[in-house]
């Protein structure tokens, strides 16, 4: 599951919290690593990820 290029973006309370690269890179490689563990039909081209309290 290699992708060149990522966009990671995350929102708090409707606001876009402002990543660096490091940042991008870390929280991208650790959804992909436990998106890639599950069985899926297909290769994941976008994942989006919400979590509500």
């Amino acid at each position: 599951m290699a992708m060149d290029h990522r966009e990671v973006k995350i929102l708090v309370n409707g606001k876009e919290v402002e990543l660096n690269n490091f940042a991008m890179s870390v929280i991208g490689n650790t959804v992909l690593g436990m998106v890639s563990s599950l069985k899926l039909d297909d290769e994941p081209k976008e994942i989006e990820i919400k979590v509500s309290k």
